[in-house]
């Protein structure tokens, strides 16, 4: 008998475990009473209750659901305690037992146990797990099941579900000793009872190491129904119905399944019923259902993901059922670790969603290293594709699928199933804002749609939420988010533009497609843009490459619901570049243009060839075109500037054009490659949009225009805004390419003939209708290379000025034309006040320099420009001393120009300059009331003219940006411009000078480099021979110390970094200049004087070249070879000092009173006589001193003595200028022991 209480005592019944760990005393003792006197009062132990730091953190739960928990940082709270183990109970105790022992003694006395639950007693009452506790408890259901099942035995227990636990007993008549609201087999009569008494459950359960004895009678152990995860249902092959139940002891974080079989479905349902609204009901109550060590462990191997977020952490037990087949179907055996690997945690951060796996005891300690714990899978929440939810039991299906690869699918199961189903589409509302429909499919019970619709908050589109949805795309995609550049600009039509910016490394010219995708799905649903630009992002990337693995990304209906007039079928099979450019144009109702300049590089095929494949066109025409020819996007400017068009794009496009119901508003096919046919066939498409087409560019296109077909095709247009036609080839007559009429009839804003060969006539038409009022509108005539003379573009000036001296406001660009042809005529147009107010006159090569001052002496007379743009003028020579009075004269005369740009080129190919004279003509600036902006780059200004830039900037006080980058300004020149603001108040821009500083560094490098090998081949000298005789003499190893200082690498990166300081410095005092200025602009107080630089301004100017070598050669990095002269030198002066003493006693014993006349001028022997202070001044004589010491390369023995005025060193070292130093300084003493100084240095 004792025997088998001892067996008992060591056995843990299926339904115990860890999770039972309050015995019922009242029934069938498990431990002897002596046995238990012996036993530490363990339920004392877990009673108490610890104070963590982390308990405030505990009670912030997920307002999405109980079961989630949300700490504030896993960083805040103290370190985890160690597993307490005394109290559990283990299957072999003998054979550890030792262990326990020694884990026990070591165990810290203050150290406390975890809790299976919260520090803070939660809100329901679970009560006293004995008789009298459980006799209050309301039973639920109760009824005979099967709790083992083995090949030759059945083992049946009886089960009482209540409302806090589940009781399992031996029998019918154990259960009602406990619980009178059941009845004892004799006095069966309630329906209820009878019925499961009489048809009992069937069950098997896997053999645990807590489930090894055959004496389950003599324990009755209950299960706390808050610590069951999951109940759901088996569905396999065997002629029964079961369902598993799965539940943790988090103390010790030991999992445990059982699995219930029944004969007919109907007991099953009731069962899997029951036990799951009790677990919810007490799920609901329960206000930390989740430990706060275990929330403490998977928040930080979340923070270790870099996806934590206090505000954004939700956490949730679930246990992931295994692919493929059913727990049923394991055998009744299965390893512990097998099953403690399905049940983990599922935390739901800021981008991803995490599978954590349970902590074991060994990782639970308080060691903070995170890589014991277990390695966590992630998933994209933005790669959701699928959430499907169980009405029936607790199971639930999480898809996921990265782009072109096989969808993931999670099977899980958990009681929290529905409040994860909230917070997944909480959290993707959040990141992808207004996304109707969603691309997920999300099938949830009806229950849990009314908790979402209850919960629910609108998100709108706001400036941060393209980050926010860019950000999230990347990391589900596992992209680092910084690799994505863009831009958001205002143009004056159709804006805000969005702009993908080029990576930003030289390594990456082009984004991958996984970064493509991400872009391109964050603008979908986006109403914040009216244009979107890829321009000069390359796209082939995505052309040709096809998602076959899924459809999920497909778009096949607009924002408002409307389907997509196109075929399932033909939506799914298109490229990943076509279906990427359709969403976005269907998804966005804002979104009015597109722009994918240089987007495509391939080249399409030239022939049609019917037996070979066709060819798939760019992409981008096949995606816009149908969706405008169906009329399901309100895109209707498509630029494709630079994409070679083949014969698949061109029928898209033509079979759109030809629709009246398209509305296209603007069409931009700049070079692509369309030839005669191609270009034909186009124009007449398009004759259909008459009256919505605003602006058309065929410019750049090989084919050659007749102007008698051209002309009437174009006239069709009524609506046309902006006419490009730059570089367009046209056949030679005396056709005009557009006849007035045909101009007349327009109200241009734009017109752009660049690079087009005008004649005669089509000069006359424009001038005609620049002289008309219906050119009233026009802003913008661009003229530039179309071999205008001066004459003609005298007569478009004249032409649209209707009273001279009255400015047109109009934007004229006439650059790289025959001006010098009648440049008299032109010049006197614009001094005569016929020019527009913005005038271009770029790259004008003039061959008489004349003419080029000719044109500035006309500028300073006229009133009418007001920005002016005369850039890389090049002329003969450098500008003469005439030329530069005239520029000057017009920086002083002018009074109407805002801005000025008389940059230069200076580039390999060609040099643009006026030469070292500007810098005089600058002076005039200092006069000048109107001038605002000044661009004067590539002039080569230099330290001159950045001295003459900042005495204009001390005395003018209209100019505001002041653009003089590529100049080869030093950092002395950098520095006066900088100090000049000190007197400015009114400068906003001046800039820093990037280019100057990176080829200041250049040099210095070099130049110290250049020290470093003139060094190395440096001879040695004669006074260095005689002091390594000296050396040998006096016992000691001779050392070179005339070899000149050498430089180490660390010298070279020192003097850099010496020349970088400076800049930054005065990049800094530039930036509280520009800061200070900008302030009183805006009408803020602010004092003129700048208090954090006023210690900072230099008195003189920086260090020059030559101080920053001299200062490295004294802050010189130490070596071998320097430690070795350091050496030499206290040999010389330990060497002088010798034979000065032997100098002094010899002098002394010859001649006394010599002496003592001597010690009457100087007290000190080795002090210089009073005279030598006389005959100089003290500073100069330190700084000379100073000098010979650090830059004269004497020895040691000559600088000691020429400090001290002791000798003349002439006959030694070679110099004759140290005896000026030392004149009348000498006396018989001196002239004795300098002899035998060089007695013993010659010997």
């Amino acid at each position: 008998m004792q025997k088998s209480s001892s067996n008992s005592s060591r056995r843990k019944s299926f339904f115990g475990g860890a999770l039972s760990l309050n015995p019922l005393s009242a029934l069938t003792p498990i431990h002897d009473p002596a046995e238990n006197a012996k036993e530490k009062p363990q339920p004392k132990t877990l009673q108490k209750r610890r104070a963590s730091s982390f308990l405030d953190v505990s009670r912030t739960s997920s307002p999405f659901g109980s079961d989630a928990h949300s700490p504030s940082s896993p960083a805040l709270s103290p370190a985890p305690s160690p597993i307490d183990t005394r109290g559990s109970r283990i299957r072999n105790p003998p054979r550890i037992a030792s262990w326990v022992s020694a884990r026990s003694a070591s165990d810290d006395l203050d150290d406390e146990p975890l809790s299976a639950v919260s520090s803070k007693a939660p809100s329901v009452n679970w009560g006293e797990f004995h008789e009298a506790g459980l006799r209050s408890r309301k039973v639920l259901l109760h009824g005979e099941v099967q709790t083992s099942s083995t090949l030759f035995r059945r083992k049946k227990e009886y089960l009482v579900l209540t409302e806090t636990h589940i009781v399992r007993f031996k029998n019918q008549q154990k259960a009602a000793e406990t619980f009178s609201e059941i009845l004892t087999p004799l006095h069966r009569s309630s329906s209820f009872s009878r019925r499961h008494s009489q048809n009992p459950s069937f069950g098997s359960s896997q053999d645990f190491q807590s489930f090894v004895s055959d004496h389950s009678g003599d324990r009755n152990i209950g299960t706390p129904l808050r610590q069951i995860i999951a109940v759901f249902q088996l569905v396999d092959d065997r002629p029964y119905f079961a369902f598993e139940i799965s539940y943790i002891e988090e103390e010790s974080n030991n999992a445990y399944s059982m699995t219930l079989q029944f004969g007919s479905p109907d007991d099953m349902r009731t069962w899997l019923r029951a036990i799951r609204t009790a677990s919810s009901r007490v799920r609901a109550l329960d206000e930390f259902p989740i430990s706060e060590q275990n929330t403490r462990l998977a928040a930080r191997i979340v923070e270790r993901e870099g996806d934590y977020d206090p505000n954004n952490f939700t956490l949730y037990k679930v246990v992931q059922r295994p692919m493929g087949h059913s727990k049923a179907a394991s055998s009744s055996s299965d390893d512990l670790t097998k099953i403690n690997s399905s049940i983990c945690f599922l935390a739901i951060g800021i981008h991803k969603v995490h599978l954590i796996p349970v902590f074991k005891s060994r990782q639970r300690s308080s060691s903070p290293n995170l890589l014991s714990y277990p390695h966590e899978v992630s998933f994209g929440l933005l790669t959701l594709t699928s959430v499907r939810l169980s009405e029936t039991d607790d199971t639930f299906e999480l898809v996921f699928r990265m782009p072109m690869q096989k969808s993931k699918t999670l099977l899980m199961a958990s009681l929290a199933a529905g409040d994860i189903a909230t917070r997944l589409h909480h959290v993707d509302h959040y990141l992808r804002p207004e996304w109707e429909p969603r691309p997920y499919i999300f099938l949830v019970p009806d229950i849990v749609k009314e908790q979402i619709l209850a919960t629910s908050v609108s998100q709108s589109i706001d400036e941060t939420s393209l980050d926010r949805t860019i950000c999230a795309y990347c990391i589900a995609y596992n992209i680092p988010p910084n690799l994505i550049r863009y831009q958001v600009t205002y143009p004056a039509e159709d804006w805000p533009r969005f702009q993908l910016l080029p990576p930003g490394t030289p390594r990456r010219p082009m984004y991958s497609p996984l970064e493509l995708l991400a872009v391109m799905r964050a603008l979908r649903y986006n109403e914040s843009f009216g244009t979107i630009s890829f321009a000069g992002i390359q796209l082939d990337v995505l052309n040709e490459l096809y998602d076959r693995f899924g459809a999920d990304h497909v778009c096949s209906k607009t924002k408002r619901g409307t389907p997509i007039n196109m075929s399932l079928e033909e939506l799914e099979n298109s490229c990943l570049l076509v279906q990427e450019i359709r969403a976005i144009a269907v998804t966005s109702r804002k979104v009015r243009r597109m722009d994918f300049t240089s987007c495509i590089s391939r080249q399409p095929a030239d022939y049609v060839d019917e037996s070979k494949s066709k060819d798939i066109g760019c992409g981008i025409v096949e995606a816009l075109f149908p969706l405008c020819k169906y009329q399901t996007t309100n895109v209707d400017w498509i630029i494709l500037n630079n994409i070679q068009l083949g014969e698949t794009d061109l029928d898209y496009l033509i079979a759109a054009a030809a629709e009246k119901m398209c509305h296209f508003r603007g069409l931009e096919m700049r070079r692509c490659g369309l030839n005669e046919r191609k270009m034909s066939l186009v124009l007449d498409a398009l004759r259909a949009q008459e009256n919505t087409l605003e602006a058309i560019d065929i410019s750049g296109n090989p084919a050659r225009l007749v102007p008698a077909i051209f002309e009437p095709q174009l006239s069709v247009f009524g609506y046309i805004r902006i006419l490009n036609l730059c570089n367009v080839a046209h056949t030679a007559g005396p056709e005009p390419l557009v006849t007035a009429d045909t101009l007349l009839s327009w109200r241009l804003h734009a017109l752009n003939l660049s690079g087009t060969v005008l004649n005669h006539e089509t000069v006359d038409a424009i001038s005609i209708y620049l002289a008309s009022p219906q050119s009233n509108s026009l802003r913008e005539l661009k003229i530039d290379h179309t071999g205008l003379t001066g004459r003609q573009i005298a007569q478009l000036m004249i032409s649209m000025t209707k009273i001279p001296g009255t400015a047109r406001d109009l934007l004229m660009d006439v650059s790289q034309n025959r001006i010098e042809t009648f440049h008299d005529e032109f010049a006197a147009a614009i001094s005569e006040g016929y020019a527009p107010t913005q005038l271009t006159i770029t790259l004008i090569d003039y061959e008489h320099e004349y003419n080029f001052a000719q044109l500035v002496r006309s500028i300073a007379k006229n009133n009418t420009i007001k920005h002016l743009d005369i850039t890389k003028v090049s002329l003969p020579n450098d500008a003469s001393e005439q030329t530069c009075q005239a520029l000057e004269k017009m920086f002083t005369e002018n009074k109407t120009l805002i801005s000025l740009d008389i940059s230069g080129e200076n580039s390999k190919l060609e040099i643009a300059k006026l030469g070292v004279g500007i810098n005089k003509a600058l002076c005039g600036l200092k006069n000048n009331k109107s001038l605002q902006v000044l661009h004067i780059q590539n002039q080569n200004l230099g330290l001159q003219g950045a001295s003459t830039l900042a005495d204009v900037l001390k005395v003018n006080g209209t100019l505001l940006e002041v653009h003089c980058e590529n100049n080869g300004i030093p950092l002395q020149g950098f520095t006066d411009l900088v100090n000049s603001l000190h007197y400015n108040t009114t400068l906003k821009w001046l800039p820093s000078m990037v280019e100057s500083r990176q080829e200041t560094l250049r040099q210095t490098e070099m130049a110290v480099k250049n020290m470093r090998t003139d060094a190395s081949h440096h001879p040695q000298s004669k006074a260095a021979s005689i002091r390594n005789k000296v050396a040998i003499k006096m016992g000691k190893h001779p050392v070179d110390k005339h070899a000149p200082q050498q430089l180490s690498e660390q010298d070279v990166q020192a003097a850099v970094r010496l020349v970088e300081e400076s800049w930054d410095r005065q990049a800094h005092r530039l930036g509280l200049y520009l800061q200070r200025n900008a302030n009183i602009a805006a009408g803020i107080d602010t004092p003129l004087e700048v208090e954090e630089e006023q210690f900072e301004r230099p008195q003189d100017r920086p260090l020059s070249m030559g101080r920053i070598i001299e200062q490295v050669k004294f802050e010189s990095t130490p070596t071998l070879e320097k430690e070795a002269l350091f050496e030499a030198d206290s040999l010389s002066i330990n060497t002088m000092n010798t034979v000065r003493q032997q100098s002094h006693r010899q002098s002394l014993e010859n001649n006394p009173r010599s002496h003592r006349q001597s010690l009457d001028h100087q007290q000190d022997p080795y002090q210089s006589p009073p005279s030598f202070h006389k005959a100089r001044d003290v500073s100069e004589s330190s700084e000379r001193r100073d000098t010979l010491a650090d830059d004269s390369g004497y020895d040691p023995v000559t600088v000691a003595l020429a400090k001290d005025g002791i000798t003349n060193n002439t006959n030694i070292t070679g110099i004759p200028n140290v005896a000026a130093i030392t004149n009348d300084t000498k006396t018989a003493s001196y002239t004795e022991w300098r002899n035998t100084a060089l007695k013993v240095a010659c010997v």
